[in-house]
Parts: C-alpha cells; sequence; structure tokens
C-alpha cells in the first residue's frame, strides 16, 4: 500500500511550505491521526538546495523534530511527479494552487490553500459533519465538498491601502523580518484552526 501523502507548495520552499509541512504534520498528530501520512514540500520556482530561512528556523527552534527537519531541508522545485503522488496538497497562494493545477489538472479536488482548507474545514464542522475517515483522501474530499460555500476573508485597513485584496493567500515576505514574522503567525494560526477543525470532523457522529 502506498502510505498517505501530504505536500506542501509555495515560490522557493525556502520559507513557508517548509513551515506548512512542519505544522501541519504537527496538527494532525494532535486530531487523533495515531499514524501521520508522510509529508513533503516544493517550490514552483525554487533554485534548489537550499536551507529553510533563518527567521523560520528561529521561530521553530526547539520544537520536536524541528530541528532535525530544518538541518535536512534543502529547497526542491516541483514536479508532476510530486503532485501525483500526494493526496492533499497545502500551497501558501493561489498562484502556487494554480501552478499544482498546470501540472496535474486533476489536482485541483485535492489541492487548497492552507487558510482556504482551513475555512473549508471549519465550514463543514458548522453543518455538523462528523464521522470523517481517519484518512486523508476523506478528508481531502470533505473539504472539496464545501468549495463555493465559503468567502475569503477580508484584508485589514492597512492590508488595504497596500493593495490587497480578500483572497485566502499567505505571500512571500522575504522584503522584512516584521512582514517574515507575520508570516510565521498566519502560518501558525491557520494550521491550528485547520487540525481543530479536523478533530471535530474525525469525531464519532
Amino acid at each position: 500500500m502506498v502510505p498517505e501523502s501530504v505536500l506542501a507548495v509555495c515560490a522557493a520552499n525556502v520559507c513557508r511550505s517548509p513551515v506548512i509541512a512542519y505544522l501541519a504534520s504537527c496538527r494532525l498528530r494532535s486530531a487523533g491521526f495515531v499514524t501521520p501520512p508522510s509529508f513533503a514540500s516544493a517550490g514552483v520556482s525554487a533554485r534548489g538546495n537550499v536551507a529553510v530561512c533563518h527567521t523560520m528556523r528561529s521561530r521553530l527552534a526547539g520544537s520536536t523534530g524541528w530541528d532535525a527537519f530544518a538541518t535536512e531541508h534543502r529547497s526542491a522545485r516541483l514536479t508532476a511527479s510530486d503532485v501525483e503522488n500526494a493526496e492533499l496538497i497545502l500551497a501558501a497562494t493561489a498562484d502556487e494552487r494554480g501552478a499544482v493545477a498546470l501540472l496535474r489538472p486533476d489536482a485541483r479536488t485535492r489541492t487548497f490553500t492552507l487558510l482556504e482548507a482551513a475555512a473549508l474545514a471549519e465550514h463543514a464542522v458548522d453543518r455538523g459533519i462528523r464521522g470523517v475517515a481517519v484518512e486523508i483522501a476523506a478528508l481531502a474530499d470533505t473539504m472539496n465538498a464545501q468549495r463555493g460555500r465559503i468567502e475569503p476573508p477580508q484584508p485589514g485597513r492597512w492590508q488595504r491601502l497596500q493593495g490587497k485584496r480578500a483572497d485566502f493567500d499567505i505571500p512571500d515576505a522575504h522584503t522584512s523580518r516584521a512582514r517574515h514574522e507575520r508570516v510565521f503567525d498566519e502560518i501558525d494560526s491557520a494550521s491550528r484552526r485547520w487540525g481543530a477543525a479536523i478533530a471535530t470532523l474525525t469525531s464519532p457522529r
């Protein structure tokens, strides 16, 4: 049997997607996945063989398993094979979600941005859905069934002044340390929301 797998995707694969992969794996374990699926990450424009960025390494330093994960990680460019082998794909932005679909159009139903996945899982909880199988494919199907039922969050005033529109994106933030920190906080918050919703969805009816 091929093990269940989750793929995290961003642009360079040195910041957002490694952290999404690590935190999402932690949340699934907390949600009751006795044997968590394998996690991988890749970047749609990754140069390859680049380590995790310093800001993300420092924010998670000391977390269980993170130091070894970050030490071993080297960026890799996204391939069609990566997409084909993943049962669930969590992208940082809609652009990167679209890049996944260009490689494998059949992956659309199992590809979400992380913020979108959290919102869709929460919507399923609000609808009273319970008893979802503790399997990645079942979770992807449940989230996909909620598409079209939710609206993206409206940006705050400062974000609107910068031209940001309502979306489910966690954009790149290598332009400043402060923005970098906010990106980490967004990933952390979204992964916690997603994990909490999954724990409820997979609870008995």
